[in-house]
């Protein structure tokens, strides 16, 4: 990062940390999504507009994100057919169709600049770079994503951009899509929370295609059959839903049965066939995993990637604290931190001499086969008990992790009610004809006083409030 643009994220920090407040409006309860979660809240007479410069911006990002798939998918391949419908052209620039980018919410104070061109394109994309927590290649909750913001029969500003996606795609293929459970947990969980079915119900492919923009939902004793049925033949293609269930990313040490991707004549047909790269083989060496992969972020600059906690320190530190001298604060030497972390602080515009101290906290995660906030451990690096529990995560979790500092969230009251508001912003991007769109997102607003929000923990729950982002 250049002196200029170190400049430029510091300029945005302090947007960041000013509170703001502003007329947000009553906040509304959305009550037709069919599911078994919710209602959802959201605030009806708050959106927010992105400028453009901050849509291309994010297509920037994006276009390098896929880029960063090449060697990720040549790891991952088994067969010459796989990812076959992933390709801008066969063979070159894998295409992740949608994805969804977690950031620091963008304060309205900092639109306005991006909106008067003050700064460039360049300088806002270095910017984002640095305050995106994370791009994930794998969308759910389509009935949500479409619905909370729509309103007197108007169809919501995702729901015309993803379903145009869509059927660009079914034009350019010449074939149906459909959503894909390879577990049957998912197949179960997905059923309830995404389609509202109870335990026993089944979903039509006309309710599937009304709430979701799917043409059919498989589970996996369904596509077995359809395959049987179609002499081997699939003639979809293939939205896999692949993330471990939830009680798995919870507790790594649980089995899960895998009926399709444990089946080698099973994955080959749906790596031939699926439109995301997340198709690993259980047996799998970590190392070749591409599910719920974070591996792009350190080739974006965007974390740093641990194989264990030693990693973060100095080879003369990790020696003391081998050698039995457990106390942090007794070391002598001339720096706690390796070179390698010290240089990629920097980079984030950092002083390691923050992070030695227990200033500036840090977020490490699960580089691959995990979403959300499962596995994370933040805290402080001069603290025993964070060391401990980054280990004992470490020792769970295949495939390494990856560091963040912890970046801070703005605050904004809402002068209606009173409600101070910490918030992200969860963004959607679609690659169709040949290049990104944006097709809006989600503002993810928290009561700074409930407990998620005072474990850094920014998702969707029963405190959350969603406003929309337009462009």
């Amino acid at each position: 990062m250049t002196r200029e643009q170190l400049a430029m994220l510091k300029m945005f920090d302090r947007h960041v940390e000013s509170s703001a407040q502003q007329e947000l409006g009553v906040v509304a309860e959305k009550t037709d999504i069919q599911t078994s979660i919710g209602p959802f809240k959201f605030l009806p007479d708050y959106r927010i507009t992105y400028p453009r410069i901050i849509i291309r911006a994010l297509g920037e990002l994006y276009e390098e994100y896929n880029k960063n798939f090449i060697p990720l998918a040549e790891a991952n391949m088994e067969w010459k057919t796989d990812y076959q419908y992933c390709y801008r052209i066969k063979g070159l620039t894998p295409i992740n169709f949608a994805v969804q980018v977690d950031m620091v919410g963008l304060p309205d104070s900092f639109l306005q600049i991006a909106e008067d061109e003050e700064i460039s394109q360049e300088e806002i994309r270095e910017i984002l770079r640095m305050r995106i927590f994370e791009i994930e290649n794998s969308l759910a909750m389509y009935q949500l994503l479409e619905k909370i913001f729509s309103s007197n029969g108007q169809n919501s500003f995702f729901k015309i951009n993803f379903r145009s996606a869509l059927s660009k795609l079914r034009k350019k293929f010449q074939k149906p899509i459909a959503l894909l459970a390879v577990t049957e947990q998912k197949h179960q969980a997905m059923l309830s929370s995404e389609f509202g079915k109870q335990a026993g119900e089944s979903v039509s492919d006309a309710e599937v295609s009304e709430l979701s923009g799917f043409d059919r939902f498989f589970g996996p004793d369904d596509f077995r059959k359809y395959l049987m049925e179609n002499k081997g033949r699939c003639d979809y293609l293939l939205y896999a839903r692949t993330s471990d269930p939830v009680s798995r990313l919870k507790d790594p040490s649980l089995q899960v049965e895998h009926p399709l991707l444990g089946d080698p004549e099973m994955r080959k047909v749906i790596k031939a066939n699926v439109l995301t790269f997340n198709i690993d083989s259980p047996e799998m060496d970590s190392s070749r995993r591409i599910n719920d992969t974070k591996e792009y972020q350190p080739r974006m600059k965007m974390a740093f990637p641990i194989s264990s906690g030693a990693d973060l320190f100095s080879l003369d530190f990790a020696e003391f604290l081998l050698g039995g001298k457990k106390g942090y604060a007794t070391y002598t030497g001339s720096s706690r931190l390796s070179s390698q972390f010290r240089s990629y602080l920097h980079t984030c515009g950092i002083d390691p001499q923050t992070v030695e101290s227990g200033e500036t906290l840090l977020r490490c995660k699960p580089a691959k086969c995990a979403y959300g906030c499962y596995g994370h451990v933040v805290g402080s690096l001069n603290d025993n008990k964070f060391r401990g529990e980054l280990r004992n995560n470490m020792r769970q979790r295949e495939g390494g992790y990856v560091v963040q500092p912890e970046m801070k969230t703005p605050v904004i009251e809402n002068i209606t009610n009173g409600q101070a508001y910490t918030y992200i912003d969860r963004n959607f991007l679609l690659f169709t004809g040949g290049k990104p769109h944006f097709a809006g997102g989600f503002r993810s607003l928290m009561p700074v006083d409930c407990h998620e929000a005072k474990k850094h923990r920014n998702h969707g729950n029963g405190s959350t409030v969603w406003a929309e982002i337009v462009a």
